[in-house]
């Protein structure tokens, strides 16, 4: 059963409860593709939907998962990608491939975080760019060590996240990832006051379900990044360079 739930782990444009959560992941890269340039690695890459925005990018595009599902599914849509099926923490490229690295939600999944970030450190060229965003653990499991997501290994505050990337990188900003959708909205109230872990006790497809039926459609222009508040942010996103 935990296997076949892991197919929700990347968003899936087609399943209903997923509608936002393929929005939110857009609009992150979206709020990078500024950044993005020369030869570029998605590590994590899903079922490739960021290369629909970064399509106009670079040069050679890789994308990389440890799901062979996703990456059949992301090569039958993007013919002219190079796709390889590995972990994070040990990818079998040679040093200095890559002029930007992609990492959407991977660090939080892995057991070694500071080996994950040698490897993208190893990867990546003199000069070059490395984007890493991960859940924070305020809103994500309302300040729990544990998190409520089985799928996490570990999740961060802006402060943890950011001590960790100072260890790897000797120039780091960290971005908040925020939503401005009718948040003021007598259905959003409500459900924002749904403790954190009553949602839990449903998977995470149904509580998708849930959320679609009750909730507006999520557009990419609410979703806002700024480096202020970063406590009240869902998703932190950092740009990283050694």
């Amino acid at each position: 059963m935990f296997a076949e739930l892991e197919r929700f782990e990347a968003p899936d444009r087609s399943f209903i409860g997923h509608r936002d959560i393929v929005t939110r992941s857009l609009a992150r890269y979206y709020a990078v593709k500024p950044y993005v340039f020369g030869d570029i690695l998605d590590v994590g890459c899903g079922r490739g939907y960021g290369f629909d925005v970064l399509e106009s990018l670079g040069n050679k595009k890789t994308g990389l998962d440890i799901s062979l599902e996703f990456l059949k599914e992301a090569q039958r849509n993007y013919h002219s990608l190079s796709l390889i099926q590995a972990r994070g923490e040990k990818i079998p490229l040679r040093s200095k491939s890559f002029d930007s690295i992609i990492a959407f939600e991977v660090i939080e999944h892995l057991q070694e975080d500071i080996a994950f970030l040698h490897e993208l450190k190893r990867l990546i060229r003199p000069g070059g760019t490395i984007v890493i965003s991960t859940p924070n653990r305020l809103i994500a499991s309302g300040g729990n060590k544990q998190p409520l997501n089985p799928f996490h290994v570990r999740e961060y505050t802006a402060e943890e996240f950011e001590a960790l990337l100072q260890r790897s990188f000797s120039n780091t900003i960290i971005i908040g990832q925020h939503e401005s959708r009718n948040s003021g909205s007598s259905r959003n109230q409500l459900i924002d006051k749904i403790p954190i872990k009553w949602k839990y006790s449903l998977p995470s497809h149904v509580q998708g379900i849930i959320s679609v039926l009750v909730r507006p459609p999520l557009q990419i222009s609410d979703c806002q990044f700024s480096t202020d508040n970063l406590p009240a942010a869902h998703t932190f996103l950092a740009i990283c360079k050694i």
